[in-house]
């Protein structure tokens, strides 16, 4: 299993990475992106202004974790699952020798090998350009590590769940649209969550999407201590388990319904 889902992988970022120019445009978007992001807090700090007790080395340092990290949690399979099922690829996928959910794991994997690359090079580029904090340890930024990759799998099934919507409406791109806000607010990616007001701050609390990007650069600032940090481990796996149960209810019920229909 793990063999072909590789396997899978590999082919998915081979082709991803094939066109270089893509790789060099996403960066450079991502770059300009962090740019007006530090002009406008620039712009806050020079009048007074204060961030939730953040300096601006320590904002800047968000942004630029926050849109570095954008690829690996935003891009995703459910745009391509939402395709494959209206063009009628769902009846070929189901015959693949391997399950549906492994297959599209293997072509997540692949994509996510594309954003790593994107990702870390966008890092890389805007710390020699703005500069950036370290981590405030190993430890830390070991812990940062593990809870992105938790959350990986957390938007992975997030995203199986909203792709198989297209077994019941002809379009993906309101679910795609849907998907993009939902992470950009309850992330952190628009703006660091203590900026929320307090019914918000509740909700993204509750939800598994802010541990994707505000909870990592926290970790990664040292403001979380190891007890808050397996906490939060605990409730993603928890999110995992639920994400991964709703999928294989919503794929049971949406092939069932195929098949009774003689598609």
């Amino acid at each position: 299993m793990l063999s072909r889902i590789w396997a899978i992988a590999k082919q998915n970022a081979n082709e991803n990475l094939y066109y270089r120019f893509d790789l060099i445009l996403y960066i450079f978007n991502f770059i300009v992106e962090i740019t007006v992001y530090i002009f406008i807090w620039l712009a806050i700090y020079n009048q007074g202004g204060q961030i939730s007790g953040m300096s601006f080395e320590q904002i800047t340092t968000y942004y630029i974790l926050v849109v570095s990290l954008n690829p690996i949690i935003v891009w995703g399979i459910n745009e391509t699952i939402g395709i494959a099922i209206r063009e009628g690829e769902i009846l070929k996928e189901l015959l693949n020798p391997i399950s549906y959910f492994g297959y599209y794991f293997g072509i997540r994997v692949g994509e996510l090998i594309e954003a790593v690359i994107v990702g870390v090079l966008t890092f890389g580029i805007c710390a020699l350009l703005f500069g950036v904090l370290p981590p405030a340890g190993l430890v830390n930024f070991l812990c940062f590590l593990g809870v992105i990759s938790l959350s990986v799998l957390v938007v992975y099934f997030f995203e199986l769940i909203l792709g198989m919507t297209a077994f019941y409406t002809d379009s993906i791109w309101g679910v795609e649209v849907l998907k993009r806000a939902i992470l950009n607010i309850f992330s952190g990616m628009i703006a660091p969550i203590s900026l929320f007001p307090e019914f918000l701050q509740k909700i993204a609390n509750f939800l598994p999407f802010k541990d994707c990007i505000y909870t990592p650069i926290n970790i990664y600032f040292g403001e979380l201590n190891t007890a808050e940090i397996c906490q939060i481990m605990i409730k993603q796996c928890i999110w995992i388990v639920l994400l991964y149960a709703i999928a294989k209810f919503v794929f049971h019920k949406a092939v069932k319904n195929i098949t009774i229909n003689g598609g």
